[in-house]
């Protein structure tokens, strides 16, 4: 099998940076060669700016998650994300986007600062990490819009929306990420949805720790368990697990172009 990156997991994370050691060599003794820890909150970022830059085979992005605009102060700060954005181990912006499964008492806030971070992945060519939960019809509105103003890359991460949100990313060129979701037996559209996404446009992730594939549903993930998802996802879409992981592989680095 071909070597796997995690495209998107939270080593800050205490369930994972309480064992980090332990986690990263658990990841390269199951192939998983790199990972993308991923910002949520940028009163967070030095921890993670830390973690990638001490461990060689780890990237950070930056960004506010939508539901933590309300704690972040900085959820709209063009100017100190884009500065962030700048370091050398930085290969995203995000993840960001709308989410209105608690409710929609901070969606303007939301929009407003997915908006601003849709501006910065344009600026700096970085691709957009994508969060999208109960939100589709005001999510194809914004991407819509957005993209006609100029393009940016962009991933719809730990993809669990309709299929019309799916084929708007796809018709903007944007790639779409399977996390251990997929695996469920409970998730028919999406995995309807993953056998119809072009090779070159799959990515999968974790999301640790959060979300284990079958057969470790309800464990804390790792990003380790990226295996399972490509084995499921290359048995769904009847496809060769060596040629399909090192698709992953090519387009993992394609879409997130500063990994060396």
């Amino acid at each position: 099998m071909s070597f796997l990156i995690d495209t998107h997991a939270h080593l800050d994370f205490p369930e994972l940076y309480d064992r980090l050691d332990e986690v990263l060599k658990n990841s390269y003794d199951n192939n998983v060669c790199k990972i993308v820890t991923i910002s949520t909150n940028l009163n967070k970022i030095e921890k993670i700016k830390s973690i990638s830059h001490t461990n060689k085979d780890v990237y950070f992005t930056v960004g506010i998650h939508p539901n933590e605009v309300l704690k972040d102060n900085n959820n709209s700060n063009h100017d100190l994300i884009l500065q962030l954005t700048a370091d050398k181990k930085c290969v995203g912006v995000g993840e960001c986007g709308l989410d209105y499964h608690y409710g929609t008492n901070s969606k303007e806030a939301q929009k407003k600062s997915f908006i601003t971070q849709i501006n910065v992945a344009r600026e700096t060519g970085l691709p957009l990490i994508i969060h999208s939960r109960d939100a589709d019809i005001d999510m194809i509105d914004i991407l819509e819009k957005e993209y006609k103003k100029g393009m940016f890359k962009a991933i719809l991460h730990c993809f669990s929306s309709g299929k019309d949100l799916a084929l708007c990313g796809l018709d903007l060129g944007f790639y779409i990420s399977f996390s251990g979701i997929v695996t469920f037996k409970s998730a028919k559209l999406i995995q309807e949805i993953a056998s119809i996404v072009p090779d070159n446009k799959i990515l999968v992730e974790t999301d640790a720790p959060y979300l284990a594939p079958t057969p470790f549903r309800g464990s804390i993930n790792e990003p380790k368990n990226c295996y399972y998802t490509a084995k499921f996802l290359s048995e769904l879409r009847e496809c060769d697990l060596n040629q399909f992981t090192n698709q992953l592989y090519l387009n993992s680095i394609k879409i997130f172009d500063k990994i060396a």
